[in-house]
């Protein structure tokens, strides 16, 4: 490995690369993982694993030179020098990062290496992130026994057995472990903590801007199926003469471990790969399998041991979706079939007028010919749709069956951090993944130079993480003076924690109070994440 040392004098060692699970090439394309042979050379742990095979997105060409590969199952620890305190005495607490990315992009290596040991490693835990099989590779399905799906989920529960087993050589505590990701990432942390074959490998989670009971996290079978099998059409398959439908998946399945690696990657934000219409969907993602999730959500939801679990978002979640998503004058969503799908989904009955009510909701008091106001009014939209609504979804759920709960909302934002995705946005704020850098201390959608308001953050936010880590309460051993975080209680006050520099402090009415109609409406009307369920059309982003 490599080793930092800071100011301080602290120092961090960090092993990148480090193998958990066979290259999954071959017949082992489409397969759950296989750990790792073991080996008795020394290794170098000093470069990038290889990343999942991915279309990039511009900006990653310029600045992203880990090479990629399907031979991508590593993962990287980071873990600090010195003994840990007699607070911690079986060892340093373990977080373990999932990266995001519409389960189609990005890597461990995005999220760095130096900032990762410099903001939490020296608040005395061990961090380790991982890489997993992404869109084709990991999401591929048809729906049976010839590639039922949730590789990504597999290769995510692998690393966990292997943290399980091997991070108390790194100085961690193999009980005492968090999981944590954002988006795609964040709704991979909540079905680890659902599927029974990975819920007990750790003991608390942090699902941010992202639960199962998303929108985006998940879609039928058959859905999933008919994207791989459009896929593979305008790839050159040729369908099987009078075959039935498991002769033709297995001849699917096999037509796509044919093809080298580069014709199968997928993109975001309309590469190729990724169906993109007007409310922006995902094609690849987890499924009811019958095997990683062998019930549906709701069900799976109730078995789940106790954890303690914090979660959030931003206060725009939507602002990202719409700067990345062109035409801008339109913002590339039509609001009033987003809110009909939403409430279709969720089997609201009295359609039409649940959608007046909504849409007045969001319509009171905005100007239709002040761009901004309307820009906002819609951003609200698709925050809710996409990211709000599941995340209060599963802190509602989790509240209520006894799990800990402590929820967040992240306002703070410096206007200078955008990059060039300011130019695009309709007005600045903090959204989809405003948070990471305050996390990471590195920047993930633009270069992150902190100035003394950033640094205050990234101290904040580092400081509730680890804490949470630690001890199961982002508070710590002493309370602070001010902005005491409480849980969420179980009597429907929507009760959590705004971050916000000075301005952090308990609140109620989350999102504004636009979750309380929305909960309204949905109070009878529990997303069941099932093949019966109407879910063929409820697929969404990132």
């Amino acid at each position: 490995g490599k080793t930092f040392i800071f100011e301080d004098g602290k120092e961090v060692e960090a092993y990148l690369g480090i193998p958990y699970g066979k290259p999954p090439v071959g017949e082992l394309r489409f397969k759950k993982p296989e750990p790792a042979d073991p080996w008795n050379d020394v290794m170098d742990c000093t470069q990038w694993g290889p990343r999942c095979p991915h279309e990039d997105m511009w900006i990653e060409r310029l600045s992203m030179f880990v090479p990629k590969s399907e031979d991508c199952l590593r993962l990287n620890v980071f873990t600090p020098t010195w003994k840990h305190g007699l607070d911690q005495k079986s060892g340093f607490a373990v977080m373990v990062w999932i990266h995001g990315g519409g389960f189609a992009v990005h890597s461990a290596a995005h999220y760095g290496d130096y900032g990762i040991c410099k903001s939490l490693c020296t608040k005395d835990v061990v961090v380790v992130s991982i890489n997993y099989r992404l869109g084709f590779f990991g999401f591929l399905s048809t729906g049976d026994e010839h590639a039922r799906g949730n590789f990504g989920l597999w290769d995510q529960t692998l690393a966990l057995r292997w943290v399980k087993e091997n991070i108390s050589a790194f100085g961690g505590d193999p009980n005492n472990v968090t999981i944590f990701g954002q988006s795609a990432g964040g709704a991979s942390v909540d079905f680890l903590t659902l599927s029974p074959h990975s819920r007990d490998l750790f003991q608390k989670a942090i699902p941010m801007a992202g639960s199962a009971c998303c929108t985006f996290a998940t879609n039928t079978r058959d859905h999933v199926r008919n994207a791989c099998w459009d896929f593979a059409l305008r790839a050159g398959f040729q369908p099987l003469a009078n075959a039935s439908k498991s002769e033709q998946n297995k001849a699917l399945v096999e037509f796509f471990r044919s093809l080298p690696a580069h014709q199968i990657e997928m993109g975001m934000m309309g590469r190729k790969g990724f169906r993109t219409n007007r409310s922006g969907m995902l094609d690849l993602t987890p499924v009811i399998d019958g095997d990683f999730l062998p019930k549906p959500v709701e069900e799976l939801r109730k078995e789940v041991p106790k954890k303690i679990v914090m979660t959030g978002v931003t206060k725009h979640e939507g602002l990202l979706f719409v700067a990345l998503r062109p035409p801008r004058g339109s913002y590339g969503f039509e609001l009033d079939k987003l809110v009909t799908r939403e409430l279709s989904r969720r089997k609201v009955q009295n359609l039409d007028d649940a959608k007046k009510k909504l849409l007045e909701m969001y319509y009171t008091g905005v100007d239709p010919i002040n761009g901004r106001q309307m820009a906002k009014m819609g951003i609200h939209v698709v925050s809710d749709v996409y990211i709000n609504n599941g995340i209060w979804d599963y802190a509602d759920q989790m509240a209520q069956l006894n799990h800990t709960v402590y929820l967040y909302n992240f306002e703070y934002m410096n206007p200078r951090g955008f990059g060039l995705l300011g130019y695009v946005m309709p007005f600045k704020g903090a959204t989809h993944a405003s948070e990471l850098p305050y996390i990471f201390n590195k920047g993930i959608l633009s270069n992150f130079y902190p100035n003394e308001d950033d640094l205050k953050t990234l101290d904040q936010m580092t400081a509730y993480f680890t804490n949470f880590a630690k001890y199961g309460n982002p508070n710590g051993k002493t309370l602070p003076e001010k902005g005491v975080w409480k849980p969420l209680p179980k009597d429907d006050t929507l009760q959590f924690l705004r971050i916000n520099l000075d301005k952090t402090e308990m609140c109620n009415n989350f999102q504004d109070g636009r979750m309380i109609m929305w909960r309204d409406f949905f109070k009878n009307s529990r997303r069941t994440l099932s093949d019966s369920s109407s879910g063929s059309q409820s697929s969404g982003k990132l």
